[in-house]
């Protein structure tokens, strides 16, 4: 069940790439993102003309969005595995993936709203809600860089011979991060390749964030798969160094003793 009910979390990463795909493509038709210098007109246009495909989307993002944070969670259970000592990196992880899935919720909800009464309001209302649209999805890029970071980070501190996570995704994760840095500069920019639909700031960190899902998804099937072999009873290993240790002590102590002490029940320590 333990395997079953992770694996089911790691497959939320390919369905919540189809679910924002298919939203904000084939029904809402809002990629390409609209250029910041359209006229006001021009934005309200393609509401008007996309009104039912726009709403559609926006509840597919919303879906997808909350799928964000099943996922995240099982790539960090996995990934703390990979770097046992060092707790507070899964719980960044987790807290940055709550993050992420709010952004989303407010993509959607901005979205659905520019598209509730296009042409019935002013037209500038509207211009203003599909640049908010677009700041939500490229300028909080932090949530991201430091999830990515962190990620990386804590595949690459694992330094076992077969590591649960093979390091060139640590290098992706932390590329990844990168990549979304020049979001901030959409603030700046109403052309080019730093405006809110330029190749750096929407292009490149949009297409690397997705790219970054679908092998990530498949590396933590593949680590939840590896545990249940090395674990197949399913019971929890403590894999917490200190706590290894201490137990390590308390069995000296109790063989010294002459005593002995089973394990805690329902729990494998190495």
């Amino acid at each position: 069940m333990h395997r079953r009910i992770q694996l089911t979390c790691a497959w939320a990463g390919p369905l919540l790439v189809v679910l924002v795909g298919l939203g904000l493509t084939v029904f809402a038709d809002l990629i390409p993102a609209n250029s910041p210098g359209d006229s006001s007109g021009q934005v309200v246009q393609h509401y008007a003309d996309h009104t039912t495909g726009i709403r559609i989307g926006m509840v597919l993002v919303i879906f997808g969005g909350g799928l964000i944070v099943p996922w995240a969670i099982a790539l960090a259970t996995q990934v703390r595995r990979a770097a046992p000592g060092h707790p507070i990196l899964f719980h960044i992880q987790v807290a940055c993936s709550i993050g992420a899935c709010m952004l989303l919720v407010i993509f959607s909800l901005v979205g659905g709203l520019a598209a509730f009464r296009p042409g019935e309001i002013d037209e500038q209302t509207t211009q203003a809600l599909n640049d908010l649209l677009w700041f939500c999805w490229v300028i909080p890029g932090s949530y991201f860089e430091v999830w990515s970071v962190v990620v990386g980070v804590s595949i690459l501190l694992d330094k076992r011979a077969q590591p649960i996570f093979p390091r060139w995704s640590g290098y992706l994760s932390i590329l990844a991060a990168m990549s979304y840095l020049p979001g901030c500069l959409g603030y700046f920019f109403k052309d080019g390749p730093f405006a809110y639909n330029g190749l750096f700031v929407w292009w490149i960190p949009t297409v690397v964030f997705f790219a970054w899902i679908m092998p990530m998804s498949f590396l933590t099937i593949g680590a939840i798969n590896q545990e249940a072999r090395e674990n197949p009873d399913g019971a929890p290993t403590i894999a917490d160094p200190a706590v290894v240790a201490e137990f390590a002590r308390l069995r000296s102590e109790l063989a010294r003793r002459g005593l002995t002490q089973p394990d805690p029940v329902g729990t494998n320590v190495p």
